[in-house]
Parts: C-alpha cells; structure tokens; sequence
C-alpha cells in the first residue's frame, strides 16, 4: 500500500502496468484480457443523485427496455460468452449472473439501477450499455514495486477474503484477480473491501473484464466508455489507459 497521490506521481514518472495470467488459468481458459484505465484527482464523495447523473440513468433504464428482453437477453453475444464462461467456471449462470446481465435484469425487472455513489454509478451505466462487467479500485491501495501488475491466478486453497459488505470468504480454487501482494477480486463473487473507492479517494483503477471468445474491440469500447463515464460525473484526469 502507498502513501496518497503516490500513484499519480509514479505514472506520471514512467510507472509500468502490466498484466499476467497464470499458466494453469491460460491452459483452461485459452485466453483472458482485461482493460485497465488510471484515473487521478477523481470526486468519490458527493451527491449520488445530481441532475445530469439522474437523467442519464434514466435514460439508459428506458434504453435498456426498449432494447432487450427477460426471454431473449441470454442469447445476447457477449452476455452469452460470459455465461459459458461462469459454466466453465463451475458457476451456474442462472443463480449466479454475470454482472452486467444482472443489471440488465433488474431494469428488465421494473427496478432502477442502484444509486451508490458517482464512480459506482458512472460503471453500472456502462455495464449495462456495453455488457461488460467492470470493477474500481482505490490505487493508491494497490500494492506495487517497480511497476503495477495485475495477475489472474487461481485462489489457494483456504486463502481468505473480506468482500465489500464484511462477506468473509474462505476460498478454494476460485479465480482471482490480484495486485503484486493481494487479492482484488474474486471473479463472480466480488471486489474485496480493502481496496475499494471510498470518499476519499482520489485516484482510481478501473478494470474491464474480458472473457474467452470477447473481441477486444468490446474490451476497448468497454474501458472507454467506463472512463469516460467516470471523468462525466466524477472528474478525473486520466492517467493510463490499454487493454491487455
């Protein structure tokens, strides 16, 4: 972990991002990419529900209607992609949705998507737009060294989480996806609270999830759209930005 704005000032002195996926995951899964973007001096604290946020949300709720049904969205390309790779995963699909699906349903439902805060909402709206699932990060709680390395591994059998919400998590098997000394997410299950955006957070890492058979240019229009959103309702500057 690191000081505040040590991020910042690192990327802004040449700081290296790079990305790994463990053997055993590459042989099982072919191929998994992720996008990552970098935000600073980004506004977390603040209204939930200002004016231009509401109507975006509004509108995109309405959009989403118009676009898709309950019976038919499991059939969407890339919701369908991410919902053979949970069955790949050992996770029903059906119990447990991929995210952006979620939301999608809960629209399709007669519900709203959640007001929680302005980087929260500003990736729930890209979700749902692109069908990409995203997380945030605080980053200056990300452990690095000489650059910043995200690795998907599978969990160790009996490593222990704390998940946003106080969900304590003994894990076994599951995939993950971790800084250089911990884990940021358990792949499904959630992002884990150490690590998550708080009022105070200033300077963010947002990541789009890609999985098998995902065309990168999704992945790239996912990212984009996802910051762009952030930088709308939360400001921020952006410091880094690729998909791997």
């Amino acid at each position: 972990m690191c000081e505040r704005d040590d991020v910042k000032e690192a990327l802004l002195r040449g700081l290296g991002v790079r990305f790994h996926v463990d053997e055993d995951v590459r042989r099982k899964f072919e191929s998994i990419h992720i996008g990552v973007s970098v935000l600073s001096g980004v506004k977390c604290a603040g209204s939930v529900g200002s004016d231009e946020m509401e109507r975006e949300i509004q509108n995109t709720e309405a959009e989403i209607r118009s676009r898709y049904t309950l019976d038919t969205l499991k059939d969407v390309p890339l919701i369908r992609l991410q919902r053979d790779f949970f069955w790949r995963m050992g996770i029903d699909p059906t119990k447990v949705r991929p995210a952006s699906e979620a939301l999608i349903r809960r629209i399709l439902a007669g519900k709203n998507l959640p007001r929680i805060s302005p980087v929260v909402n500003a990736y729930n709206i890209a979700s749902v737009r692109t069908l990409i699932t995203f997380s945030a990060f605080d980053a200056d709680r990300i452990s690095y060294a000489d650059e910043i390395v995200l690795n998907v591994r599978f969990a160790r059998d009996g490593e222990e989480v704390t998940l946003i919400g106080n969900r304590k998590r003994r894990l076994k098997n599951e995939l993950v996806l971790t800084d250089t000394s911990n884990i940021l997410c358990v792949y499904v299950h959630g992002d884990v609270d150490s690590t998550k955006v708080r009022e105070d957070t200033e300077n963010i890492l947002i990541v789009a999830y890609g999985v098998p058979g995902i065309d990168i240019r999704d992945l790239e229009r996912g990212i984009s759209v996802a910051t762009e959103y952030v930088q709308r309702f939360a400001g921020g500057e952006i410091l880094f930005k690729k998909v791997f």
